[in-house]
C-alpha cells in the first residue's frame, strides 16, 4: 500500500523539493508521519526556509489531498549536517505532516502549519511567506 510510511528521508542536494509531493502522498493516511528534508540553506535564512518549507508542504496537501483538511506541517527541528560553502549549510529539517490530532505529534496550538523554535515555542507560518534564496 503506497500510503503506509511513517518516516521518509529526502536527502537529495542541493534540494529535494521535487520529491516533496510524492513523499507526502506516501505518508500513512491515518496518522501521517515525519519527513526528514535535506537542503543547502544560507545561514541567515534558516528560519525563513523552515516557514517556506512548511507552507509549501501545506500547499501540497491542499492541492493534492483535499480530504486531508485537518492535516498540518510542523518543523520541529533543523540540524546542521555540515558546512557546504561560506555562509551556506547543509541542513536537515524534521517535519511532521499529518492530522492535527495525530498521536505522533501533538501541539497545544491549533495551527495548521508552523515551526517550533529553539525554545520549544510554536510559531505559526504566515500565509504569504516568500521563498528563500535557496529555493529552486
Amino acid at each position: 500500500h503506497i500510503a503506509s510510511f511513517d518516516r521518509i528521508s529526502l536527502g537529495l542536494l542541493p534540494s529535494c523539493e521535487g520529491g516533496w509531493a510524492i513523499a507526502v502522498s506516501c505518508l500513512r493516511q491515518d496518522e501521517g508521519g515525519w519527513l526528514h528534508i535535506h537542503a543547502n540553506v544560507t545561514v541567515d535564512e534558516r528560519e525563513k526556509w523552515a516557514h517556506w518549507l512548511c507552507r509549501s508542504l501545506r500547499n501540497i496537501l491542499q492541492r493534492d489531498h483535499p480530504k486531508r483538511t485537518r492535516w498540518n506541517a510542523v518543523c520541529t527541528h533543523i540540524e546542521k549536517v555540515k558546512s557546504f560553502a561560506p555562509k551556506v549549510d547543509h541542513v536537515v529539517a524534521d517535519v511532521f505532516v499529518g492530522p492535527v490530532d495525530s498521536s505522533k505529534m501533538r501541539l497545544k496550538e491549533n495551527a495548521t502549519t508552523g515551526v517550533v523554535d529553539f525554545l520549544g515555542k510554536f510559531v505559526p507560518t504566515p500565509q504569504n511567506v516568500l521563498p528563500p534564496s535557496c529555493a529552486l
